[in-house]
């Protein structure tokens, strides 16, 4: 009985219905035979054993005679066999042929929320793993004290480094800015310490570090907030080296004696 079964789903498996691997089969065990007998031996519905038998005909898997009564008989097995191995070497050649014309949909630009202190941080670090040539990186001391490890492996490998930080911290690699000064107006306009990571200009992950679970951040490769990511570290960079220039005395002058710098700086 388990032969039997493991030959009916073997040709299921081929293509053959239940019904017609088991009137196969049974056709292979008394040939010629009536439809009558084919349903008795196969345990196949007699209202169900005409339609099995003339579609088994139609696959080439068995013929009928022209007397009266009509009597079946099964095609051989090897014959029936190497037709269908050839039917499926066909079809997986053709297959083949078509698959490699497939053309890959272009990216699909994506943008996901992250929750959680630990979330945001694993994202940061898998964008930095990912870099091949570029890392834009905007950080606070005490969230770079934990991508350090995976900035200087990135730069062992050629990706080119710069880094904003936010306050006095070796990162132990080359291309920091101290932008201390810049991070306390950051600071004031969040309540929480924004640090940024772009990759290779492809894709950014944008946190707000606060307490544990308090922390919120996304993860994009849609090209408008890369970009805008990448103008906020820049602009960073460029204002510290403008206000050195000029001085801080000067800019605050600067900034308080007009209206639209003013408002800029200390609106929130």
């Amino acid at each position: 009985m388990e032969i039997t079964n493991d030959i009916i789903f073997k040709l299921t498996e081929l293509g053959f219905s239940s019904y017609e691997a088991k009137a196969y089969y049974a056709l292979l065990q008394k040939q010629p035979a009536i439809g009558y007998e084919v349903s008795k031996i196969a345990k196949v519905p007699t209202s169900k054993i005409y339609e099995t038998l003339t579609n088994l005909i139609n696959k080439g898997a068995v013929i009928s005679s022209t007397s009266e009564p009509v009597y079946y008989s099964a095609i051989d097995p090897e014959t029936i066999l190497k037709t269908i191995k050839k039917e499926f070497v066909t079809k997986i050649e053709d297959l083949e042929v078509e698959l490699k014309q497939v053309q890959p949909i272009p990216d699909i630009d994506i943008t996901w929320n992250l929750t959680g202190f630990k979330i945001v941080m694993e994202k940061m670090i898998h964008v930095i793993n990912n870099a091949s040539n570029l890392l834009l990186l905007s950080l606070w001391p005490e969230d770079a004290a934990k991508l350090k490890e995976h900035i200087i492996l990135a730069e062992s490998r050629g990706v080119k480094i710069i880094i904003g930080i936010f306050g006095e911290f070796d990162v132990g690699c080359t291309g920091i800015i101290n932008l201390e000064s810049c991070g306390y107006t950051s600071k004031n306009r969040l309540g929480k310490r924004l640090n940024v990571v772009i990759s290779d200009s492809k894709e950014v992950v944008l946190g707000e570090m606060g307490e544990k679970e308090d922390s919120v951040g996304i993860w994009a490769t849609t090209p408008s907030i890369v970009l805008l990511a990448k103008e906020y570290i820049k602009h960073d960079i460029w204002g510290k080296y403008l206000v050195d220039i000029v001085g801080e005395e000067k800019f605050n002058q600067m900034c308080d004696s007009n209206e639209i710098l003013s408002f800029l700086i200390h609106n929130r």
